[in-house]
């Protein structure tokens, strides 16, 4: 199933985003820059797709779950964390990279390097992704707060294989990493490479025999095999024969949880029965035949299988403002830094902090800054004296540009230095602003001016 949308139809990437969702890749839309406002120019996803699952073809988002293989770099490079890699994720692969440290090294492999090396890599000597690109800075930050001198991110011949953006990705983390760990005075090196460092050699092989069998293994163009492959009819009978249900066939969505059989959902429900025949998602049968299973869970039948989605949606809050969540990648990064001890930089320029600033001559006081903001960096406040405003907190800016785009008289800059003490600090930034005067009087838009008079101006048309 090929996905075909246009990139401003917000209300349809969300959706389109859900056949992503998978045994790899976590979807939660709701955090997405892009979902919660259409104005939002965030598709870094579309940039970094390392196998075409996910595209920008001709101002259309092109999504192809048939081609996803797992590499996680679109959770990599995604501010809001509405991707989340699952293959490994982000615990397992710091466990293991700790367990194959050797004299202070940690080596992380991509799939087509050991496929290359095969067994004259040492058993146990490097952790495992299926693309250098699965790396990212909270993993670094860990590495070098846990004591580890150096961090070697071991890539293939990526001029000779399909996921070559991978290492662009890489490089982007590892250089913001390094300015980052140097701003705390961390030592740590870190480096990119196709060259087998001698930890992770087994015995007796040389760095000459580890490039000889990388120039054969490299000499035809490689790639990773999407993650959905090979799971035909004949799987699914399998499955079926032996009661449990397997993946649905590549191009379909597939389950982000463990499946269930549909007895066992019917189960779950008293009363509710299995259609008698596969149903579309998109059917009124199958809104009809879904089954509440839990807290915002639903089970969907497609093609005869279920399917495990958050039933939630962007509901508004009570002051108005969309749901705010800090990731927990952001919160783990901050807290390997604190770890590190005191900042020895003043300051600190990365894709990974940012600071609002907003012009008081340009603000109308709409605060539709802080109702879009995804993590909650800018809040909105309405003190009992009147007064009303938005606050800004740096350390939770996970510099998605959000606000800067949704402002309607360019009144915001997300600026890219940022002292350091902000990043770990509580301090906020306070923005008092005046309510708008509305005319009540002579105006086609009475009704709606009278609504921003009564709710301090927070009402908007569409």
């Amino acid at each position: 199933m090929v996905e075909k949308i246009d990139a401003a139809a917000h209300r349809h990437v969300g959706a389109a985003f859900e056949a992503v969702d998978g045994e790899a890749i976590r979807v939660h839309r709701e955090r997405c820059a892009k979902v919660r406002n259409r104005n939002v120019e965030c598709l870094k996803c579309a940039a970094a797709c390392t196998s075409g699952c996910i595209a920008l073809v001709d101002g259309e988002l092109v999504l192809d779950a048939a081609q996803c293989v797992g590499c996680g770099t679109c959770a990599t490079v995604c501010p809001t964390c509405a991707l989340e890699a699952l293959n490994p994720s982000d615990a397992e692969l710091k466990t293991a990279c700790l367990s194959a440290v050797r004299d202070g090294e940690a080596v992380i492999a991509c799939s087509q390097m050991e496929a290359a090396l095969g067994d004259r890599l040492a058993a146990g000597a490097c952790a495992s992704v299926v693309c250098a690109g699965r790396v990212d800075e909270s993993l670094l930050a860990a590495l070098a707060a846990e004591g580890v001198s150096r961090a070697t991110v071991l890539c293939g011949r990526c001029d000779r294989c399909a996921q070559r953006h991978g290492r662009d990705t890489a490089q982007l983390v590892a250089d913001t990493a390094r300015i980052l760990l140097g701003a705390w005075g961390s030592s740590m090196d870190i480096v990119v490479t196709d060259e087998a460092p001698e930890g992770v050699r087994a015995a007796g092989v040389s760095a000459e025999a580890a490039r000889a069998a990388c120039d054969v293994f490299f000499a035809e163009e490689r790639a990773c095999e999407p993650i959905r492959a090979g799971k035909g009819s004949a799987g699914l009978a399998d499955a079926a024969d032996s009661g449990e249900v397997a993946a649905p066939p590549a191009g379909t969505v597939c389950a982000a949880e463990p499946s269930i059989s549909p007895a066992a959902a019917c189960a779950a429900a008293p009363g509710a029965s299995a259609p008698s025949a596969p149903v579309s998602l998109s059917s009124p049968e199958a809104e009809a035949a879904d089954v509440t299973a839990g807290p915002g869970m639903r089970f969907y039948w497609n093609s005869g299988h279920t399917r495990k989605v958050a039933a939630h949606s962007l509901h508004v809050m009570r002051d108005g403002t969309l749901p705010h969540f800090v990731p927990d990648r952001r919160e783990r990064l901050l807290d390997a830094l604190a770890a590190l001890g005191e900042p020895a930089a003043s300051s600190v320029e990365c894709r990974l902090a940012g600071a609002v600033v907003i012009d008081a001559t340009r603000c109308d006081s709409c605060r539709m800054c802080a109702t879009f903001c995804p993590t909650g960096a800018i809040r909105k406040f309405d003190d009992a004296d009147g007064a009303i405003g938005v606050e800004h907190a740096p350390s939770d800016c996970v510099k998605c540009r959000s606000c800067q785009d949704v402002c309607r008289n360019d009144a915001i800059t997300v600026i890219d230095t940022v002292p350091t003490r902000w990043l770990l600090g509580s301090e906020t930034h306070r923005y008092t602003m005046t309510p708008r005067a509305v005319a009540l009087t002579d105006n086609p838009h009475q009704i709606l001016d009278t609504f921003r008079q009564t709710f301090n101006g927070d009402i908007f048309e569409r």
